[in-house]
């Protein structure tokens, strides 16, 4: 004798399978569809059952009244004087309840043989959050010039960005394992003192990934607690001493160091509502670029590994500049009247490498090169360069350059020259 059982084969993409079973003797075939998802040890359980159903003893036992409430088909029960499980396949309530019993059938599976994963879902993905940034030597780093690549996203997964000239030529530039954590400005913060702790501003960011922590203020000046903050010139790198949650998901920094690194326009900038912020305490990828590519506008895109473009991707425009070699802005500039009329001037470059040693001498890390500028306003009236950290504004030359006698507007503009970037970061001075 044969049974056929057809049922739906959870292991093959919900296919239709079958399988034969076979015992001794002569008869005839069955074929029983299984209207159920499993696999085939369980078809060939329910194949092997089919078959010897018919060779079973039965049993029709008289029930007592609160057996006949608390039993119902599928129950195991144990019989006087018979021996193993017996399982009841009906049950009469008649005026005398009875209920027929057949032998309670083995085991026929395996164990774990049709242990069925259930099927993966995969989660819905959207665009990532996407910045590229592009900053000045970090405290560790400092000769790494490669920008940060930014990619935020949650449900998270593993991602890569690629860049190329066109979207249609696109090259694997990171592999970014873990999101970034990232913030938006939801109040404005305006200017703040530079070299000592800003008590008067605050960002006042909400955070999307890790919550920011407190840091004794030794570890801050060591370079902990720093963000980049978005701004129209660019981005201002500022650390915080103090975070304190203010509201769901939205944290108060407080107790700032400002326009770090050399951030000073950015800072002078401010930021407005909206305004991004990053996170550098972080762990963040930067991405593959080289200098024959800075200036050029590339297609940046971010996204999943192997997804080649679609709604899950984000995409911007970047041209790097080589934030990394820009010089800082000179410090200490002085202006002194001397006998004849002229003007002399002074300052003090500052170096983007190892210029906060304590010992040995001051090593500059970009050429003592330095552009002198004059401004009557936003007007440059005069520009000369020198390769000393002094000059001198002739007479002559301040008769020609304001013959009405100077004026409120009347600036000084120094900037130091970079042989990565061009012109620095310039300070001024009001004559």
């Amino acid at each position: 004798t044969t049974a056929r059982v057809r049922f739906i084969d959870g292991a093959r993409d919900y296919q239709t399978g079958s399988v034969l079973a076979r015992t001794g003797g002569e008869g005839g075939g069955l074929d029983i569809d299984l209207p159920v998802v499993c696999g085939p040890a369980l078809a060939g359980a329910a194949a092997l059952r089919a078959l010897g159903g018919d060779s079973q003893d039965r049993l029709v036992v008289t029930l007592g009244p609160l057996d006949a409430l608390r039993l119902e088909p599928g129950d195991d029960v144990a019989v006087e004087g018979r021996e193993g499980l017996w399982r009841l396949t009906s049950v009469d309530l008649a005026e005398t309840a009875s209920a027929t019993l057949e032998p309670s059938p083995p085991e026929f599976v395996p164990a774990g043989e049709d242990d069925l994963e259930a099927p993966t879902v995969g989660a819905v993905v959207g665009s990532p959050f996407f910045r590229m940034l592009e900053l000045p030597p970090l405290p560790g780093a400092e000769d790494d010039d490669r920008p940060f690549a930014v990619v935020a996203a949650d449900p998270w997964s593993p991602m890569q960005v690629r860049a190329g000239v066109v979207a249609e030529a696109l090259t694997i530039r990171a592999e970014i394992q873990h999101s970034a954590t990232v913030g938006a400005l939801i109040q404005a913060v305006g200017a703040g003192p530079r070299h000592r702790l800003d008590r008067t501003n605050a960002l006042t960011v909400r955070v999307e990934g890790q919550a920011p922590q407190s840091r004794v203020q030794q570890a801050v000046l060591a370079g902990g607690n720093t963000v980049a903050v978005e701004t129209a010139e660019g981005w201002e790198l500022v650390q915080f001493a103090r975070a304190e949650l203010v509201g769901d998901d939205v944290w108060r920094l407080s107790d700032l160091l400002r326009a770090q690194q050399g951030t000073e326009r950015a800072m002078r900038a401010g930021a407005g509502i909206g305004a991004v912020v990053v996170f550098l305490d972080q762990p963040l990828e930067r991405a593959t670029l080289s200098r024959s590519e800075r200036g050029l506008p590339l297609v940046w895109r971010a996204g999943s590994a192997g997804l080649p473009g679609g709604a899950a991707v984000t995409d911007v425009l970047f041209t790097a500049a080589g934030v990394h070699d820009r010089p800082w802005s000179p410090v200490h500039l002085s202006a002194q009247r001397q006998a004849d009329g002229a003007i002399s001037l002074r300052w003090i470059p500052r170096s983007r490498l190892e210029g906060d040693r304590w010992e040995g001498e001051d090593r500059s890390s970009d050429p003592l090169r330095f552009r002198v500028r004059v401004l009557a306003g936003e007007f440059v009236l005069r520009t000369s360069e020198v390769a000393a950290t002094d000059a001198v504004y002739p007479a002559e030359q301040i008769d020609a350059d304001f013959p009405d006698g100077l004026f409120a507007g009347a600036v000084i503009e120094i900037a130091q020259w970079g042989e990565g970037y061009g012109w620095g970061e310039s300070a001024t001075l009001a004559l």
